[in-house]
């Protein structure tokens, strides 16, 4: 006798074998037992979830010999011969291979004649969404309005392509992927009754493997059962399907943990050399960091398919990583496995993953850079009032918002006064008259230097000396020359030092200063342009030559 293979072995054959789809099953029995099914049904959803063996089990219950009601017998001639898809009044109808207008003309004109054996006709057309347009218009009237002694089900994988015409003359059932852990408890108290020893870790591989179809987790199984004669463990499922250890997965985020690039390439070398699909590592990899998500986010591990060993890695391995962080290395590994599958050469794109994620900064967000700033604030002010610390100032208009009256800060020198003191540092006493008298001297020597600095804090205006502190004031549109000269304080400070003879430091100030015109940027342009082409002759020779102009 030749051999049955699982999936047909063990194919459901009454409504309790039917594996998670226990909405369909109990709507259908209550349908049965009280008369009232529907002419037409339309099942719909994944691959081996138990739709065509659902169709017929219902053809089974309704022509049973034994009238058992919902449940039938299995042992009658009628339902011995819809299990072997061979009665008279069942027809099983392959909508790929029957797709035209001809074969549902046919159908049309059989289904006038009463059921030759049982009590109703039953036409179970599977892929249903594989007939042609003239195909589905010619049984639209048929379906609206068969014969009382015909049932039609409809059976596909791609519900979306069945028009809407035909769906709303059916009653839909969506059959459900299958869960993990349902498939492995089916896969368990079948390898119990065939005495196929294997264990859990194995069980567990396999219907992850499916997919939510059990099937295929049947048909697996009976490939690794061929694969080996001892006892089928972990290891064995891997080499013989060719899956990815989950555990070089792990390799992957303790690389991203140490920071390590060398590692990280060394890991990509040992992949590509171990035979593995780049784009299934991808996909494994997504499914891995997904895995740490589910653990940052719920600190639970109940929604990750895994086993034992490995949910508590998770649990304990998620505490490296946070939730920011995850998100932008999944969007990483999503982005290269487009790439990968568009490259010539997918490698290439794996590598440049694998150093972007080791070189991937730690994500901050704005409300910890906020506190931060404001802690830093707090102890500049605080704890060292030598130090600089943001001001907010204004003279002439103090009515205005804070936002509208900000300083941009306060420009001192290396050492505070006491600093100074200490060392020996000149305290002499500057005064506004002084500062005056030189301070052309002092803008020469920075534009020297450097000229735009020269040139910004030329636009400025004295405005008074307190406590040898130098006070400018710019306007409320020059924000940009304030923060110019905060950048290059140390050397502002030198040159007032050497040519004031005195520590000295210098507080920036907004404010709104009338007869102050604010320079277009035109007019910045020009004067910057004239500054720079009156101390660098091969500026000059430039914009004689070139007739250049600076642009913003």
């Amino acid at each position: 006798m030749t051999y049955l293979v699982l999936a047909r072995k063990w194919r459901p054959r009454t409504w309790d074998d039917v594996v998670a789809q226990d909405h369909v099953t109990s709507t259908l029995r209550n349908a049965i037992q009280h008369n009232r099914l529907a002419h037409a049904y339309l099942f719909t959803g994944p691959r081996g979830v138990g739709k065509t063996s659902a169709a017929r089990i219902l053809a089974k219950s309704l022509n049973c010999e034994q009238e058992s009601g919902p449940k039938p017998c299995n042992e009658c001639s009628s339902c011995i011969e819809i299990a072997e898809s061979r009665n008279v009044d069942v027809f099983e109808i392959d909508g790929a291979s029957n797709r035209g207008i001809d074969e549902v003309r046919n159908l049309r004109e059989n289904i006038q004649y009463a059921p030759a054996r049982g009590r109703t006709k039953i036409y179970i057309i599977d892929e249903v969404h594989m007939l042609t347009p003239q195909a589905f218009n010619a049984l639209l009237k048929t379906l609206e309005e068969p014969p009382s002694h015909v049932l039609f089900i409809f059976a596909t994988t791609e519900p979306h392509k069945v028009p809407a015409t035909i769906v709303s003359r059916c009653q839909r059932f969506d059959f459900r992927r299958i869960g993990t852990p349902d498939i492995k408890n089916h896969l368990e108290r079948i390898c119990q009754k065939e005495k196929i020893d294997i264990a859990d870790d194995a069980l567990f591989l396999i219907a992850k493997k499916a997919d939510g179809s059990l099937r295929d987790s049947q048909s697996i199984l009976d490939q690794i059962v061929s694969y080996t004669s001892e006892r089928i463990s972990a290891d064995h499922v891997i080499q013989g399907l060719g899956l990815i250890e989950q555990e070089l997965f792990f390799e992957v985020t303790d690389v991203l943990v140490s920071k390590d690039v060398s590692m990280g390439l060394a890991l990509v070398e040992k992949i590509v050399s171990g035979g593995y699909d780049i784009e299934e590592f991808l996909i494994g990899l997504s499914e891995h960091l997904r895995n740490f998500l589910i653990v940052r986010s719920l600190d639970s591990t109940e929604l990750i398919d895994a086993s034992e060993e490995h949910r508590k890695r998770y649990e304990k391995d998620g505490k490296a990583f946070g939730e920011e962080d995850i998100l932008r290395l999944i969007r990483i590994v999503t982005d290269t496995l487009s790439s990968a599958k568009r490259s010539l050469h997918p490698r290439l794109p794996l590598e440049l993953a694998m150093v972007k994620m080791i070189k991937l900064d730690r994500t901050v967000t704005i409300e910890d850079l906020l506190t931060r700033l404001e802690s830093l604030g707090e102890r500049g002010i605080g704890e060292n009032p030598g130090k600089s610390s943001p001001i907010i100032e204004d003279k002439a208009n103090p009515a205005l918002d804070e936002d509208d009256s900000k300083v941009a800060g306060t420009i001192q020198g290396d050492c505070d006064r006491q600093e100074t003191g200490s060392k020996g540092g000149n305290k002499r006493q500057v005064t506004l008259e002084e500062v005056q008298s030189h301070w052309d001297e002092i803008i020469d020597r920075l534009k020297h230097r450097k000229i735009t600095l020269g040139s910004f804090l030329q636009e400025g205006s004295l405005l008074r000396v307190e406590d040898n502190t130098v006070e400018v004031g710019f306007g409320l549109s020059n924000g940009f020359h304030i923060d110019a000269i905060m950048r290059s304080k140390s050397m502002v400070l030198e040159e007032m030092k050497a040519v004031l003879e005195s520590d000295v430091q210098l507080r920036c100030v907004k404010r709104d200063m009338p007869h102050v015109k604010p320079m277009s940027s035109s007019e910045k342009s020009a004067t910057l342009l004239k500054s720079l082409t009156e101390n660098n002759p091969k500026i000059k020779k430039i914009v004689d030559d070139f007739d250049a102009e600076i642009v913003d």
